[in-house]
């Protein structure tokens, strides 16, 4: 008997479905690409809590639940995605606004954020809700990912993931490569770069740099 590990099936019908900008993250027909890297981080670390910044297509954010679900956290856990809809930022608007699109039928539970990223932290900060798992991939803007870094990676334990998508992404006026560097060269934090199509960094608050006691 035949058995795999992948149910294609799932990743076609339902995780593939009507995902456009998927292929940034390297996947396309049943080929998951770094959406099996999400998903494994979700269920590696059983995330309670996981944040996608930005999400056009809704690939991330129904990655980081799928994994929810099938950990059989989903009544104890959230996914939460913040996206601002703000096309005049140079980045479109997202595919699923409307309560009919698939995304949105299929992922009810996906809790959304319709608000710039700025304004969004609050919601956040207020509720003193800490992130196990964090994607940034919202305004690709130097200064707006480097906000949402600002903002955000505080949220973020000793012991969560922070990743960045774009990170390989060279064209103007994309900035997620200057910030990746400097993340590097300021050595608080350990950084992996994936250079899988647009690229994904993963980040982690590096040990070695911590305050000793």
């Amino acid at each position: 008997m035949n058995h795999e590990l992948i149910d294609k099936n799932l990743i076609v019908q339902t995780l593939m479905h009507d995902a456009p900008w998927s292929g940034s993250h390297g996947a396309w027909d049943d080929y998951l690409g770094m959406g099996l890297f999400y998903y494994s981080i979700v269920y590696m670390l059983k995330a309670k809590v996981a944040v996608c910044l930005g999400s056009g297509g809704g690939f991330v954010p129904r990655l980081m639940r799928q994994a929810q679900r099938d950990l059989g956290i989903a009544d104890t856990s959230r996914t939460i995605l913040v996206d601002g809809n703000n096309p005049a930022a140079g980045w479109g608007s997202p595919v699923w606004l409307s309560p009919s699109s698939f995304f949105r039928q299929q992922f009810p539970d996906v809790e959304l954020l319709i608000d710039l990223t700025s304004n969004a932290q609050p919601f956040f900060s207020d509720n003193q809700i800490s992130i196990d798992y964090l994607h940034i991939d919202a305004d690709h803007h130097y200064e707006g990912v480097k906000i949402d870094w600002d903002l955000y990676s505080t949220l973020v334990p000793d012991d969560g993931l922070i990743t960045l998508h774009d990170t390989v992404n060279y064209r103007k006026p994309c900035g997620v490569p200057q910030l990746i560097e400097e993340i590097r060269q300021d050595g608080r934090y350990a950084v992996i770069n994936f250079a899988i199509r647009y690229g994904t960094a993963l980040v982690k608050k590096n040990p070695a740099a911590r305050p000793q006691a």
